[in-house]
């Protein structure tokens, strides 16, 4: 139903006053300066026992922190539609499970959502990127690197896990999430992975889960981040500086 105008046809009520209006402008810019791209795959027993598990534990930390989740998820999971959501500037992280080689990031159905050569340099550059995936860290990560990535955690050969015991892998690895959530730089990340990853393995040496043990420190020992050297990056990287 339309609005019945006043007779004498003032109306100035109806508007406040440029000194009256309340600032909204800022507070938007603070959110779409805290955009994390979420990009998991889920399409498989194994992805998708990551994605719950980032789901339950991942997300909703990083929202209570503060940033904004914009989700490429399950069947978004795809270059079409990630690519994109990765070249707007107010994406600040990156962050996901999927399958991996060592030149590539692959999302649903194997897609391969970021490869050597094949992505454009806004889509990493400025941005910290963490992919919990099997051997991107190799080559993918550094030559992120090489086209601005501040700062790139992955694992240089297969991050292995066992599913009786998938959340403790995915805890230790998520712990990169969390560290970073806290504005940590790169190099405290990785120090308080390694932290949380000895925990884990010492427990499970003193269970005598010796083979768990002995797999959770495959992959601690294959996680890379600017610690492991300037190839992957800035270990002064944050989120907040």
């Amino acid at each position: 139903m339309a609005r019945k105008k006043s007779v004498n046809g003032n109306n100035h009520r109806r508007f406040r006053k440029a000194s009256q209006r309340k600032p909204r402008k800022r507070s938007v810019s603070l959110e779409m300066d805290m955009v994390v791209l979420a990009i998991d795959a889920a399409f498989e027993i194994i992805t998708q026992a990551g994605f719950n598990y980032r789901q339950d534990n991942v997300y909703p930390y990083l929202e209570q922190k503060g940033f904004s989740i914009q989700r490429s998820q399950e069947s978004l999971a795809r270059r079409l539609y990630v690519a994109p959501e990765a070249r707007k500037p107010h994406v600040i992280y990156m962050t996901g499970v999927g399958h991996g080689g060592y030149d590539s990031y692959t999302g649903d159905f194997y897609d391969p959502i970021f490869s050597v050569g094949n992505y454009s340099t806004e889509e990493c550059q400025g941005k910290i990127v963490h992919f919990i995936s099997c051997e991107t860290a190799r080559d993918l990560g550094p030559d992120f690197v090489s086209h601005g990535c501040r700062a790139y955690f992955g694992y240089d050969e297969n991050f292995t896990f066992l599913l009786d015991s998938a959340d403790i892998f995915f805890e230790c690895d998520s712990e990169i999430d969390r560290g970073f959530a806290d504005g940590l730089n790169a190099r405290q990340v990785h120090e308080r992975v390694n932290v949380l990853f000895n925990k884990h393995i010492d427990a499970l040496r003193k269970q005598g889960s010796d083979y768990k043990a002995a797999t959770l420190e495959f992959d601690r020992d294959h996680l890379r981040g600017p610690l492991s050297g300037p190839q992957w990056g800035d270990p002064l990287a944050s989120l907040t500086s």
